[in-house]
């Protein structure tokens, strides 16, 4: 074991002495920045993946009491039948993954890897933001409600980010039918 830690004490004085050429560093950092997106394109990339990803899910949840389309109950009658507290929770879930998934599809590969960095901020951000939206569409937003629903939409933004692309996901799930 003291064999290893003299080894890796010795690489790392090894390679402070031999560092490159500062010059060739610096060019490669200027590259890398100038090709990264700025952050305002990736937040209203994000921006258009929850307006898309709020379209959808309004059309068949009425969420708080909040659907664009059809009268009924649409899933919420579904999810109600199992229990409340299930349909708050589901809810907030698939409110979250359908947005983390379109934003999986509209964001570059470069832009998604920075989103992910701070995945938990996002995820929470974005999560609680939509809460206050709704809370203040609809007048149904109790403090239970509000906690089961941004636990749910937490919880399903996370499960959406561990698919590593949907496309290859998807395909393969067709390839197996």
């Amino acid at each position: 074991m003291k064999d290893i830690k003299k080894d890796f004490e010795s690489f790392t004085n090894d390679t402070a002495e031999t560092s490159g050429s500062s010059f060739v560093l610096q060019k490669i950092h200027a590259q890398l920045e100038a090709e990264r997106s700025p952050t305002w394109k990736v937040v209203s990339k994000m921006g258009l993946a929850h307006a898309l990803g709020t379209f959808v899910t309004l059309m068949s949840c009425s969420q708080f009491g909040v659907q664009l389309f059809f009268d009924g109950g649409g899933l919420m009658h579904y999810f109600m039948k199992i229990s409340p507290t299930f349909c708050l929770f589901f809810c907030g879930a698939l409110y979250l993954s359908i947005s983390i998934l379109f934003a999986r599809l509209i964001l570059n590969h470069d832009e998604w890897i920075r989103v992910m960095r701070s995945r938990a901020m996002n995820i929470a951000a974005l999560s609680l933001v939509t809460l206050g939206g709704l809370s203040i569409v609809s007048h149904e937003v109790n403090w239970e409600s509000g906690v089961l629903w941004f636990f749910g939409a937490a919880l399903g933004g996370e499960m959406v980010t561990l698919v590593k692309s949907p496309l290859v996901w998807l395909a393969r799930k067709s390839y197996k039918a």
